[in-house]
């Protein structure tokens, strides 16, 4: 991909400057750089990473690595090649529904039905809920993202899209979508809002309170700074299963201009928010 080292499998997965673009697209920088896993071959790298780290970041290791072999494979065949960006978050969108699948799976054959699994909830008595999400349309070049305000009996209150002419890591673009939803819950006068994201990264690391320079935690803290003006501003990690009106939303926000708000239900989400209502 660089022309310029051997290609081993080492260099491949690890130290070839794509690579190393895709681990940080991917979410999973920290993991890479991490002092435990500097093995000098990929399969003790590879399983020093299984030994101690979670069974979800293991997974979603191995699909960036499956990723990047498969973009490897396309400018070989095909001369094709994708951005770093493109496969960080072909993986992180990848990882993200099977793991979804899969847990559907397990837990139907345990006699649960997907209905009763992941469900979108209403919230409680005088509060509104904000569910968000952000889309990479293949091919577009462009960062997207739709958010929708709902009552506590589930009813359209508004809803917003937005896009840009730029493609960000998957968690970046997680992070400006939410801060996004927060802005406009702000310019709506709501102060009790429950914000509801399918990125577990980004509900996690707010929890946490990460600080740092990077761009994604530079939006972090901006969101954090809103959350502390705005004290019944909630945030919580849902299903993709559960945040399907929000990934509706971002996958058709390139229909219209770049900042496009909605005080009536678009008719492509109307039988979704329904059927959520019963």
């Amino acid at each position: 991909m660089c022309d310029e080292e051997i290609e081993d499998e080492l260099h491949i997965f690890f130290r070839c400057a794509v690579a190393r673009d895709s681990w940080s697209a991917a979410g999973l920088s920290s993991v890479l750089h991490n002092a435990t896993y500097q093995q000098t071959n990929a399969m003790d790298r590879i399983f020093a990473i299984c030994s101690n780290e979670s069974s979800d970041t293991v997974g979603r290791v191995a699909m960036l690595l499956w990723c990047i072999w498969h973009n490897r494979n396309d400018k070989l065949w095909n001369d094709n090649v994708q951005m770093p960006r493109q496969i960080g978050r072909h993986a992180f969108d990848a990882w993200n529904d099977w793991y979804s699948v899969h847990k559907l799976q397990s837990n139907n054959m345990s006699g649960t039905t997907e209905a009763d699994l992941v469900r979108w909830e209403k919230p409680t008595l005088d509060w509104v809920k904000c569910n968000v999400d952000v889309a990479l349309v293949s091919g577009s070049g462009r960062t997207s993202m739709g958010l929708c305000f709902r009552d506590n009996s589930g009813h359209f209150m508004a809803g917003m899209t937005q896009w840009q002419q730029t493609v960000v890591s998957s968690v970046e673009g997680e992070a400006w979508a939410l801060l996004s939803a927060m802005e406009e819950a702000r310019y709506r006068g709501l102060d009790r809002v429950q914000f509801e994201s399918d990125s577990k990264i980004l509900i996690e690391v707010i929890h946490m309170k990460r600080r740092g320079n990077s761009e994604f935690l530079s939006i972090v803290h901006d969101i954090l700074s809103l959350m502390s003006s705005f004290i019944n501003f909630e945030v919580k990690f849902v299903r993709r299963q559960a945040n399907l009106v929000a990934h509706t939303l971002a996958r058709a926000a390139n229909s219209w201009a770049s900042f496009h708000r909605f005080e009536n239900i678009p008719f492509y989400i109307e039988r979704l928010v329904f059927n959520e209502m019963q």
